[in-house]
């Protein structure tokens, strides 16, 4: 519990470079070249639950704690996360996706969609179609045409 109250607070004082910094660590992870998401990323998780502690601190400081977990050498650094190799942020969700205690579903949860949220902010912007070699409406593609008959 008094583990718990500690990040509670590490959020709380989370400085906005160090949230910044952790968030668009986040987004590169999960889309190279693709930082321009971590201001909507940030925006959409404050926004989704307002409260006293931004939730993209809450976000940012869970990441940092258990970067500084999987790598000790990460905690001199003020965001951790965004200092870990591809395969050590592999580990820092593979260990929160396997938290034992029952009471940590709502981190889990938390840290388990972030890389998706990402992913989808980051390929929802209209600068991002040449990106996901998107060629707009349409209607019809040659490549489909003659697949489905009715």
């Amino acid at each position: 519990m008094l583990r718990r109250l500690r990040w509670f607070e590490d959020a709380f004082a989370a400085a906005p470079d160090v949230t910044t910094q952790t968030i668009r660590a986040l987004v590169s992870y999960v889309v190279p070249g693709r930082e321009s998401a971590t201001k909507p990323l940030i925006r959409t998780l404050d926004r989704f639950l307002p409260g006293p502690v931004p939730l993209s601190a809450t976000a940012a400081t869970i990441l940092n704690e258990y970067a500084k977990q999987v790598d000790p050498r990460s905690a001199k650094f003020a965001a951790p996360f965004a200092k870990l190799s591809k395969a050590n942020k592999d580990r820092v969700f593979a260990t929160v996706a396997s938290l034992p205690v029952e009471s940590a579903g709502s981190i889990q949860f938390l840290v388990g969609n972030l890389p998706d949220l990402a992913a989808f902010l980051a390929y929802s912007a209209p600068s991002s179609y040449r990106l996901s070699r998107y060629s707009g409406v349409s209607n019809g593609r040659k490549e489909l045409k003659g697949y489905w008959h009715a």
